[in-house]
């Protein structure tokens, strides 16, 4: 029976990891591609696996374990009511509600119950194999890598060989029957468990739950044993999001990026528990503290390049953390009898860092401040390498030594700085590598190394921005908004993470005038010059509002409707202290708040001349703004001779292909053009480069446009899949993998 066990652990774990970014992707088309879907479902996923934990561990004293699995076999059939999964779809169309209570409450009415049943079956499954006469059932833990093993498989399986084969309806029916074989599973274990009766009449009876104890799982399970459990779970946690925040805010929110950091989770847990102590042994601890260092000062200097190099630092720090964390679970993991208390705690640390990063962060910080301050709090859980020193002397070091050496470095950054033999943009350069040679060498004391990192992360906050002065910082459920004055005071810029959304000049002579990806002589600089003169009392739908600088290349009489889904963009848009292209720019301006396909649904058909989609979140366009269905959308909206111009400016993904073959599936033509050569007095004036793709029903209506030898006919031969609502495959257009 101990491979059946292992099997149905495998199946409900895959089963459970496989819903995940299942739902999570028929979901974030509802809110606009936003990141933050994913780390909200994270919090739910969580809760639900503590309330699964908590089923399991009070069920058993409650009702008995021999009642218990009865009860636990007939929810799982009674799931079956539910299935397959269906979303409450009306709800997201109802405008203003709280986007995070949509995501929560919607997960609870669709998947809330069977995802509640799965959860529990892990620390079940390994309750009742720990009562069978079988040598392995004294330390069932070792299931916990089986487990985790199904939920690595589940989590790969999707965006590698499910997302880019099935639509969502056929992922949600495939899933459904994959159920049916978790319910088979589980009846044949839990019919196994239960055996009525032996050969002589009797009852059989369970192996008493304190044979299952070794000698070194003898130590009571006290309150603060249960803390540690828990402090050891949170950090891991908060990191999982913090990192899939950082990747997905600049590369695409899409399930093969959420998957990443949770395998590395995921695969931390198999490593920990695979019965070796290595996991926290010196070796792993030695590479955790440099990479956390790493990671650390990435963050303090803002880089994103090269990406590959950043991207992998990153998963690694979080990789060799989790690994430290939990291979310190696994060291401490109590007796079997206690297995489902143990999980409930460990689970109870999960929720807490997820709550932590996804709904209490964004409340107290402008900027994204939790993740360096959990990659410090990791630094003081680390295990304690080397000879011990716990006199007086040192633990007042601990606490003083690092943010005195902090302060002076950087007193002596800014007396180089302002005595012009340090060059200002090496400032930054030189305070984080002084401080990541001290710091290293504090690595094997965890309180001052942590110290150390607190004060980097304070630090940060106070030493002039990279960016420019920040005029304004704050978040919401869609991003990280920062408005800044460039360090020569030309011009004010907005960024999401790390990219530019916008700018304007400071200057009154040319404050008017389009900077970025908009500026007059770009491909949608173009466009509109003919546009505003061919088409003076026409209107203008504008996808994404960004500072709003499209609007200043409109005619008086024309009318500009801008669709935007983030209230707070429009309030730092008209903000005249940030910028004043809404107040100043001549056409009649509208914005209408909320996700544009559903606020699209409900304009007249034909009610436009022009049609832009500029919708970016960072620097992403959001897949559901790419698909057939939308494309279908903006035509309705548009005249029969109007005209699609769609910005797909992107350092990651190329997009061209999908906007091809879009294009040809729907009889349209389509140019691009990529303005990638910019010269030395444009780029001073603020032009960036961008690439633009034209699109309309007939030749002729895009004839007027094509004056500029640099639009080239798109003609469907680069395109591979076809992107519809119900599929989207990001990993064939991720240009870096």
């Amino acid at each position: 029976m101990l491979l059946f066990y292992s099997l149905t652990l495998f199946v409900n774990a895959a089963l459970l990891f496989i819903i995940e970014p299942m739902v999570a992707k028929m979901i974030l088309p509802f809110l606009g591609g936003s990141p933050a879907v994913w780390n909200t479902s994270l919090v739910f996923y969580q809760a639900c696996l503590l309330l699964g934990y908590a089923y399991a561990h009070f069920g058993s004293h409650w009702f008995g374990s021999r009642r218990h699995a009865l009860l636990h076999l007939i929810l799982v059939l009674a799931a079956l009511l539910l299935l397959p999964i269906v979303l409450p779809v009306g709800w997201f169309d109802v405008p203003g509600r709280n986007p995070v209570g949509l995501v929560l409450s919607g997960l609870t009415v669709s998947i809330g119950f069977p995802f509640l049943v799965l959860s529990a079956g892990a620390p079940l499954l390994q309750k009742w194999f720990a009562h069978c006469e079988h040598r392995a059932a004294r330390d069932p833990y070792f299931l916990y890598a089986a487990s985790n093993c199904g939920s690595i498989a589940g989590l790969l399986a999707y965006p590698l060989l499910l997302e880019p084969r099935l639509t969502l309806s056929q992922q949600n029916h495939l899933w459904f029957f994959g159920y049916l074989v978790l319910l088979i599973l589980t009846a044949v274990c839990v019919l196994y468990f239960l055996r009525p009766l032996s050969r002589n009449g009797e009852e059989v009876v369970m192996r008493d739950e304190s044979i299952n104890c070794t000698e070194a799982d003898t130590r009571p399970v006290t309150f603060a044993r249960r803390l540690r459990w828990v402090f050891w779970s949170v950090v891991p946690s908060s990191l999982l999001l913090g990192v899939t925040s950082y990747i997905t805010t600049d590369v695409a929110s899409a399930p093969l990026l959420w998957v990443l950091p949770l395998t590395a989770y995921l695969l931390s847990f198999v490593l920990a528990f695979a019965r070796s102590s290595w996991a926290s042994g010196a070796f792993v601890a030695r590479r955790q503290a440099f990479l956390l260092l790493t990671a650390a000062i990435t963050v303090f200097l803002h880089a994103t390049e090269p990406d590959w190099l950043i991207l992998s630092l990153h998963l690694l720090a979080f990789f060799f953390t989790a690994l430290v964390c939990h291979g310190r679970l696994a060291q401490d993991r109590p007796s079997a009898k206690h297995v489902t208390d143990f999980y409930f705690w460990i689970s109870l640390g999960g929720v807490l860092g997820g709550i932590f990063n996804a709904l209490i962060a964004p409340l107290i910080f402008r900027g994204i401040l939790e993740y360096p301050l959990v990659i410090a709090a990791a630094a003081f859980i680390r295990p304690y390498i080397g000879e011990k020193n716990n006199s007086n002397w040192s633990r007042c070091l601990d606490w003083l030594l690092p943010p005195a050496l902090v302060a002076l470095i950087v007193f002596v950054t800014l007396t180089l700085k302002h005595g012009q033999i340090l060059p200002p943009a090496n400032d930054r350069m030189l305070i984080s590598g002084a401080c990541g040679v001290i710091f290293l060498a504090f690595a094997y004391r965890p309180v001052r190394f942590g110290i150390g990192l607190v004060a980097l992360t304070l630090v940060s906050l106070w030493y002039p921005s990279p960016f420019g002065k920040i005029l304004y910082a704050d978040r919401s459920f869609f991003g990280a908004y920062r408005a800044t004055v460039d360090f020569e005071g030309r011009k004010h810029l907005l960024f999401q993470g790390t990219t530019i959304h916008g700018a304007q000049s400071a200057d009154e002579a040319t404050r008017l005038r389009p900077l970025t990806y908009y500026y007059p002589t770009g491909p949608a600089g173009q466009i509109f010059a003919i546009n505003s003169k061919a088409r003076a009392n026409g209107k203008v739908a504008v996808v994404g509002l960004g500072t709003g600088a499209l609007a200043c290349h409109g005619a008086p009489t024309q009318k500009f409707t801008f669709y935007e889904i983030d209230p707070m963009v429009e309030k730092i848009a008209r903000d005249e202290k940030l910028f004043t292209y809404l107040r100043d720019c001549p056409p009649k301006i509208e914005v209408v708040i909320g996700d544009a396909r559903t606020s699209l649904k409900k304009s007249p058909t034909g009610n436009y001349d022009l049609f832009v989609l500029d919708a970016f979140s960072s620097d992403v366009v959001p897949t559901h703004l790419l698909t057939r269905e939308a494309l279908e959308l903006y035509l309705h909206n548009v005249t029969a001779d109007g005209l699609l111009l769609v910005h797909i400016s992107n350092r990651y993904m190329d997009l061209a292909p999908v906007l091809d073959r879009l294009a040809h599936n729907l009889g349209l033509v389509a140019y691009i053009q990529n303005d990638f050569h910019i010269d030395t007095e444009e780029s001073r004036a603020g032009k960036s480069s961008s690439r633009w793709v034209l699109l309309a029903r007939y030749q002729k209506a895009v004839a007027p446009y094509l004056a500029d030898s640099r639009w080239q006919r798109l003609n469907g031969a680069s395109g591979d899949e076809l992107w519809t609502d119900e599929f989207s495959d990001v990993l064939e257009v991720i240009s870096w993998l």
